[in-house]
């Protein structure tokens, strides 16, 4: 086993960069799953039926999914196998703001992906979150900078987690942010060739024709996804799930304007996206969600020039831009410290105590694992 992970690190890293470019339809098509065999649990969704009324659906740990009426108050949300985390009340959702003032300390991930337990842990390891998932930041801030879907079997816990934590930092006077990423594009575009089978059996069961439904603006998580921001200022430090191309830059869009049409062609089909060309250039390759020009430097990723990466950052008015969605062996550099890549292998590099998030405290910049901080990037 140790020789097998050595072995994976050493592709991860020689395989950097060399991911698809475009739009989803050029991504490979992932491992098939068994719709129900493993960590079949799953939920809750609350759902505002017109027709039937208000429910909460639920999958139990053999797969069998429950649906009770739901008239308000707090839910249970329990781990793929059942376990109790956490309970969680719905709360009133407005679009965040696109910039904030930074905090003491604030605290930066990305691309969560369903692994619940590899979140949780990085944020109790640094007092984010207790050992009962309440929010302990006070008023420090937490970022996570897109991708919660896909990939794992824990999805749901992480989503409520973030809207739970939402209003919990803003009670506390601090801030807990979640950016959309590609992956969110994906799903609520109804592309689930990462998802796995269980929550496409949820979705069946419930009579949907498709997974996205289940995160329609007629449901609970939906009405809050349908209000997060793609991009985010926080102090000096701009936030983006995947770059800013230079193509973007002749686009010159305000942050407002580029937050509310992401979310407008959030729920669009690939086809109906395509209807639109500002939406159609947003939602592809040279968009701020899928772009690697600025962690890649192979021709077909278009990369970005020093020229071009002052520019972006003279745009929207800041010093450093942090990024997710190109995945490295650990916490990554790039244009001379001012583009930090913050994707990882999240459970991989746990169990190896490498580089799982980024601090920063004033202007120190740390990197940071479940054990404390790593190593410093920048004083």
């Amino acid at each position: 086993m140790k020789r097998l992970t050595l072995l994976f690190g050493a592709l991860l890293a020689a395989a950097l960069c060399t991911l698809p470019t475009a739009d989803a339809a050029a991504q490979p098509k992932p491992t098939k799953y068994n719709l129900c065999r493993k960590h079949p649990a799953d939920g809750p969704y609350i759902v505002y039926d017109a027709e039937k009324g208000a429910y909460a659906a639920t999958a139990d740990k053999r797969g069998r999914v429950r649906v009770m009426p739901y008239g308000g108050g707090p839910v249970e949300v329990r781990s793929s196998r059942g376990a109790y985390l956490f309970s969680v009340t719905p709360h009133a959702v407005e679009r965040g703001p696109r910039e904030l003032p930074q905090a003491p300390k604030l605290f930066v991930t990305s691309d969560l992906h369903g692994d619940f337990r590899s979140f949780a842990t990085l944020l109790q390891a640094h007092g984010v979150i207790d050992d009962d998932c309440r929010w302990s930041y006070g008023n420090n801030q937490l970022a996570v900078i897109g991708d919660i879907f896909d990939r794992g079997y824990d999805v749901l816990p992480l989503l409520w987690l973030m809207y739970k934590l939402e209003q919990e930092a803003a009670d506390a006077g601090g801030a807990a942010v979640l950016l959309l990423g590609n992956h969110e594009g994906m799903v609520l575009a109804g592309d689930v060739r990462y998802t796995r089978g269980k929550y496409l059996e949820t979705a069946r069961q419930l009579g949907m024709e498709n997974y996205r439904q289940l995160f329609s603006p007629d449901t609970e998580l939906g009405r809050w996804l349908a209000t997060r921001n793609t991009m985010l200022r926080i102090g000096r430090n701009l936030f983006v799930h995947a770059g800013l191309s230079a193509r973007l830059l002749e686009r010159d869009l305000e942050m407002d304007t580029l937050n509310a049409r992401m979310s407008e062609g959030l729920y669009r089909t690939s086809k109906e996206r395509r209807e639109d060309p500002t939406l159609e250039f947003l939602y592809r390759s040279a968009g701020p969600v899928w772009y690697r020009g600025m962690v890649c430097t192979d021709e077909k990723y278009d990369p970005l020039t020093p020229e071009q990466t002052d520019a972006l950052l003279r745009r929207y008015d800041a010093d450093r831009l942090l990024v997710g969605h190109t995945i490295f062996p650990d916490i990554s550099t790039f244009h001379d410290g001012r583009v930090i890549a913050v994707n990882v292998q999240n459970e991989l590099n746990r169990r190896k105590n490498r580089g799982r998030a980024v601090l920063i405290e004033g202007s120190r910049i740390s990197v940071v694992g479940n054990r404390g901080v790593k190593r410093v990037l920048e004083e």
